[in-house]
């Protein structure tokens, strides 16, 4: 049966992302001690899912690589997470634009974007049409300044726990990382030490906003009053598509963009 596996590749070897356990192509591998109790998700047994299983471990990052392969034996399959049998065989790499399109062709089936969470925009990476920031851009921001508080607690509970957690994972690994340390670079020596807490949140709110726009089958989001049908914290994601990072000290707002988050635009929102 062909399935898919992610692995790190690390000083020119190929391991799993979280035993350390080293593949080579073409070679089979047996697992002697298979665990068949279904109730222990993680045990002994060799791992791979279909592409919608991908996003458990895959990090859209360097050393992360997507690998079709045939696995035979016994088998115990508990979710589309977690699928572990008995032998192994590593066939071939799958390049990023393949998983993308396989990922594309399940998304029906899983119900959200699982191509763009496996790849998700970076917005300091967006490349923006002019320089000045628009009166509709500011009237963006002051639309977020007024429901972003709500966004962490209303994604994490109208998303559920069965996707949550790794579409979490994937947007933080990829994206949030590299954005709050842009950010940060770019903030933090004016705003100081006192308000970094409120500036870092702010910046997750952007980050948590992004990953509700990968759940368009969410008519209804908890927490927070909308017309069903519409996204809430649609100000934060057009802002993000437009290459705009939101940050906010306690008093001052600001839009970040670029490579080096650099603010191109600050000021009080009332």
């Amino acid at each position: 049966m062909k399935l898919y596996k992610v692995l790190r590749r690390t000083d020119s070897k190929l391991l799993s992302p979280f035993q350390d356990y080293e593949y080579e192509q073409d070679k089979e591998y047996i697992c002697e001690n298979l665990d068949p109790d279904l109730s222990n998700d993680c045990s002994h047994g060799l791992y791979a899912t279909g592409i919608d299983g991908i996003i458990y471990s895959f990090r859209n990052l360097p050393e992360y690589e997507v690998w079709e392969v045939e696995v035979g034996g016994r088998s115990v399959e508990i979710d589309q997470f977690k699928r572990r049998y008995e032998r192994i065989k590593l066939i071939r790499q799958v390049s990023h634009e393949e998983v993308k399109e396989l990922a594309l062709a399940e998304e029906k089936k899983v119900g959200y974007k699982l191509a763009e969470a496996l790849f998700p925009v970076n917005p300091l990476l967006v490349k923006r049409t002019g320089c000045s920031v628009t009166d509709e851009e500011i009237e963006l921001l002051r639309k977020w300044a007024s429901v972003g508080a709500s966004v962490g607690a209303s994604v994490g509970a109208s998303v559920g726990d069965s996707v949550w957690a790794s579409v979490r994972a994937s947007v933080r690994a990829s994206v949030w990382a590299s954005v709050w340390a842009s950010v940060w670079a770019s903030v933090g020596a004016s705003v100081g030490d006192s308000v970094w807490a409120s500036v870092r949140a702010s910046v997750g709110d952007s980050v948590w906003a992004y990953i509700s726009s990968l759940f368009p089958n969410i008519t209804k989001w908890k927490y927070i009053d909308h017309p069903e049908g519409e996204n809430p914290f649609q100000p934060a994601i057009t802002l993000w598509h437009k290459g705009f990072v939101p940050s906010f000290d306690g008093k001052t707002w600001r839009l970040h963009a670029g490579e080096k988050a650099e603010i191109v635009w600050s000021g009080e929102i009332r």
